[in-house]
């Protein structure tokens, strides 16, 4: 049985590594949860392993996010012995990964090649860089600078991905919208990732468990009709007029009948930042939960969002919501995201113009 190796730094990567994995049942499957800021009583990590349902035959973790040049290097040294034994044991023939740029992939799959057992390299959708590119890769400092400090750092098997994703460690791409990916992708092999998500019982029980861990309850989730996810609490207090118009927007669906959820920022320090939970039809849905985790839990029904990968996720995680992104001008790459959500149908607004949109265009009866 041939065994494949996911290698997931963020929630995104878990979830689309919990969904490809369970329908792919004719082989082995292993998770490691890499860069991580808490090594020790991890949600992801402790779900993963006390779960019935899980298809990963073993699940290991990293810390990672070590201040100090010393203690980074000290603990990459230590993370590459681990995943140089791993590899050597489980001899995997594919090896997933939400970001190539990420030094865990590349050496694990430098790794394989060495032994000369080489893997398949497999990029998952991270939900931005793979439509829109990563400008930053083809700057001066990143093709030249950084790429010649890592290959003197680490080892000359380093790639320096013309985007994320782009790598030649990678030959296969899942991706939730195939045929809008970046150019520089379009060379490698791209399967639909979404067909991954449909009718997934099992994705659906391990984002059940996620949102419960965090406080949640699916079953209040399963209610809402109107979701409103808020950037970063910065984001909010900086940008004249968002938040008396995201209040406005709140009063709005209220008095529509909206059951609204209201989603903040994971990293917020204020946890009700628009006073959300003084609404009787609101649901404060507990910040630290990863929204995608949210999303297979939802009824069709509205998204109210920010400029960012969220509402790339919302899109083909629920491809039949309504969905509206709030423009923020100070938004890097407004314009690039504005464009590409124009192509995957989310309507773009100004903050001023939320609740006169609503209250024309979304109301219950």
């Amino acid at each position: 049985m041939s065994t494949e190796l996911y290698l997931c730094s963020t929630p995104l990567h878990i979830l689309n590594a919990v969904a490809i994995a369970s329908t792919r049942q004719e082989y082995e499957h292993h998770i490691w949860l890499i860069d991580q800021p808490i090594a020790d009583n991890n949600p992801y990590f402790d779900i993963l392993n006390n779960w019935d349902g899980s298809p990963f035959k073993r699940v290991n973790i990293s810390a990672g996010q070590i201040k100090g040049t010393k203690k980074k290097l000290a603990n990459r040294k230590l993370i590459f012995s681990q995943l140089k034994s791993y590899i050597e044991e489980i001899h995997p023939s594919r090896i997933y990964t939400g970001n190539d740029r990420r030094i865990e992939f590349q050496y694990a799959m430098h790794c394989c090649a060495k032994a000369k057992q080489p893997a398949s390299g497999i990029y998952m959708d991270e939900g931005t860089f793979t439509y829109v590119g990563r400008a930053a890769s083809s700057s001066f400092s990143d093709q030249y600078v950084d790429n010649l400090l890592k290959k003197l750092t680490y080892g000359f098997w380093w790639k320096n991905p013309s985007t994320i994703g782009g790598s030649k460690w990678i030959t296969e791409v899942y991706a939730a919208f195939p045929h809008l990916v970046h150019e520089k992708l379009k060379a490698k092999k791209i399967i639909s990732l979404q067909e991954y998500f449909v009718d997934n019982n099992r994705l659906e029980d391990f984002c059940g468990k996620l949102v419960e861990y965090f406080g949640a309850s699916r079953e209040n989730i399963a209610t809402l009709t109107a979701i409103i996810t808020l950037p970063h609490e910065s984001i909010i207090n900086r940008q004249s007029g968002y938040s008396k118009s995201m209040s406005d927007t709140l009063e709005i669906l209220t008095k529509d009948n909206f059951r609204i959820g209201v989603k903040y920022h994971p990293r917020n320090t204020n946890p009700d930042i628009l006073n959300a939970s003084e609404n009787s039809s609101a649901y404060v849905i507990p910040h630290k939960i990863p929204f995608e985790a949210i999303l297979p839990l939802l009824p069709n029904g509205i998204i109210i969002g920010d400029i960012s990968s969220t509402l790339i996720n919302a899109k083909w995680l629920k491809p039949k919501a309504n969905l509206v992104s709030i423009a923020n001008p100070e938004a890097p790459m407004m314009a690039e995201f504005k464009y590409f959500f124009s192509k995957i149908g989310v309507e773009t607004i100004s903050a001023n113009e939320v609740s006169d949109y609503l209250s024309k265009h979304h109301t219950i009866d």
